[in-house]
């Protein structure tokens, strides 16, 4: 048959460019499927790049052996079609996967290491059959044109990474917020099955093998339907599940919740906007008031807004704050004033990094508090938390005023808050750690409290707050929590902790909250592991 006319050697360039693409479009949607349950620290997108490039490498040397040289172009064709089938089926399947496989994992803990390798490896099947439809176009081009056409060969290639680029693209900057995550890794599956029903040879098939391949497209139907168990997103962005939870108070009051992924992240009273449900933001906010006193003008710079609870809080002193907000998450900024009533004239929302706004800052006037609230349950960006970020939030800092950072760690160890507060005493004269042993294990918050000037410094030995908290069996409640001050050095030494000074450099921030000790224990600039 003559290459030229062959239907397939055009289509072969089009649909090795999709499979490529739903390839590197699962990697993503897996690790956007598991936020809610694990966060996207570093460690969940390494194992899903290991899942996804691991399949493909497998799948290429699978695909070798399947396109061998007796291959005839039916057989190529049929096994191009039942990789994608396949390939559809199991990437269809990851989003009812994900909440067995974490919870079967994790047990009563928070999920860890086990969990995360678990929830990548749903993706490697369909990475495997992914992989297998390369070499084996590959070798389908070869036979149709009847001999070797390196000029098509690298059309083929060149269709695949393009495809890898393209699939990348669309997802992490349209589909995730168009779709979500759910219907990402449904819609990668549909695609896969779509392509292996264009690739199959109708026409050569038998009238009984005609109909059984419609089986995958009937199983896939099912799938696309089945509702999805685990934790529903209010609204889902490139960035973040937006989850948003009522609460009932006394006396017909509202409590409004808002989570982002897999961390609780603001509580707003509806009725009482200055009444502070979370424990750390209620000390923040005892640590804050003594740099707003006696300022004509009083301001706030609070980095990671999230639903904004302390800046609407703070909009209602007399004088009242101005607070500047720094949100990477243009939906999450937009919940904050929608749904969290934190809408005041006096917060102005940011849309951007934390750092790139203080940057952008440097010809306004001082701040008399700034807060870092940009941290995760299972992830810290390292660039604000480094020795340079903190010389940056110095120069916009007045010297009456405190820099707070609100930082989650593990109860049993607090490696990342005492490098944390390490790294603030490069800076810093006076530096806090304040925790609470009402948690006793897991992670826990720890507020790190820095002044620029030790005359001005808050530092009563104790501070207790009104939190308010819930389960499953019980209605909201109140409870009081004691908040205890250290000296950042003197945590340090009672502990026996190492601390190490965190840099744009280097940074093992996911080492530190992972719970393990990054120690100086030999010479040079870059400390050595225990």
């Amino acid at each position: 048959m003559s290459a030229r006319l062959h239907p397939s050697l055009y289509i072969l360039p089009g649909v090795t460019f999709l499979s490529a693409a739903a390839a590197l479009a699962l990697e993503i949607a897996i690790v956007r499927l598991g936020a809610p349950y694990v966060g996207q620290a570093l460690a969940p997108w390494s194992a899903a790049i290991v899942s996804v490039l691991l399949g493909l490498a497998c799948g290429h040397m699978l695909g070798g052996l399947v396109g061998g040289a007796r291959a005839s172009v039916h057989r190529l064709r049929v096994s191009l079609a039942l990789a994608w089938f396949f390939a559809g089926l199991t990437a269809m399947a990851v989003p009812l996967l994900v909440a067995p496989v974490i919870d079967a994992l994790s047990g009563d803990q928070e999920p860890g290491r086990l969990a995360v390798l678990g929830l990548s490896a749903l993706v490697f099947p369909a990475s495997v059959a992914a992989g297998l439809s390369l070499p084996v176009a590959l070798r389908l081009c070869v036979k149709i044109a009847d001999g070797v056409r390196p000029g098509r060969l690298a059309v083929l290639l060149a269709a695949s990474a393009t495809g890898s680029v393209a699939g990348t693209a669309m997802a992490g900057f349209v589909l995730l917020e168009t779709v979500g995550a759910i219907g990402l890794a449904k819609g990668i599956g549909g695609l896969w099955i779509a392509l292996a029903l264009v690739i199959l040879p109708w026409q050569e098939l038998r009238q009984p093998l005609r109909l059984l391949a419609l089986l995958p497209v009937a199983v896939a139907t099912l799938l696309m339907l089945r509702p999805v168990v685990g934790k529903a997103c209010w609204t889902e962005t490139r960035y973040t599940c937006i989850q948003i939870i009522d609460k009932t108070l006394g006396n017909d009051g509202l409590l409004r919740v808002m989570a982002l992924d897999e961390g609780l992240h603001s509580l707003s009273d509806r009725d009482n906007p200055t009444r502070l449900h979370l424990g750390y933001a209620a000390l923040v906010d005892v640590l804050a008031r003594p740099a707003f006193i006696g300022q004509p003008a009083p301001r706030a710079l609070v980095i990671g807004g999230g639903g904004a609870t302390l800046p609407r809080a703070w909009a209602q002193l007399q004088p009242p704050v101005r607070s500047t907000v720094a949100e990477l998450d243009r939906r999450v900024a937009a919940e904050a004033a929608d749904m969290m009533w934190a809408d005041s004239p006096n917060i102005r929302t940011i849309v951007g990094d934390g750092r790139a706004v203080l940057r952008s800052l440097k010809h306004e006037p001082l701040f008399n508090v700034v807060l870092m609230d940009a941290y995760r349950s299972h992830s810290v960006p390292a660039h604000l938390v480094s020795r340079e970020f903190n010389a940056e939030v110095a120069r916009h800092l007045a010297t009456s005023g405190v820099f707070l950072s609100n930082v989650i760690d593990r109860y049993e160890s607090l490696h990342l808050v005492a490098s944390v507060a390490a790294t603030l005493r490069q800076t810093f004269p006076v530096v806090d750690v304040w925790i609470t042993d009402a948690d006793g294990a897991g992670m826990t918050n720890a507020v790190v409290a820095a002044w620029p000037n030790a005359a001005q410094a808050s530092r009563p030995p104790q501070v207790t707050v009104d939190v308010t908290r819930w389960n499953a069996s019980e209605a909201v409640h109140t409870e009081q929590v004691v908040w205890r001050r250290f000296d950042a050095a003197e945590l340090a030494r009672q502990r026996g902790l190492c601390t190490i000074v965190l840099t744009d450099d280097w940074a093992p921030v996911d080492r530190l909250l992972a719970g393990r000790p990054v120690c100086n224990t030999v010479q040079g600039d870059r400390p050595a592991s225990p």
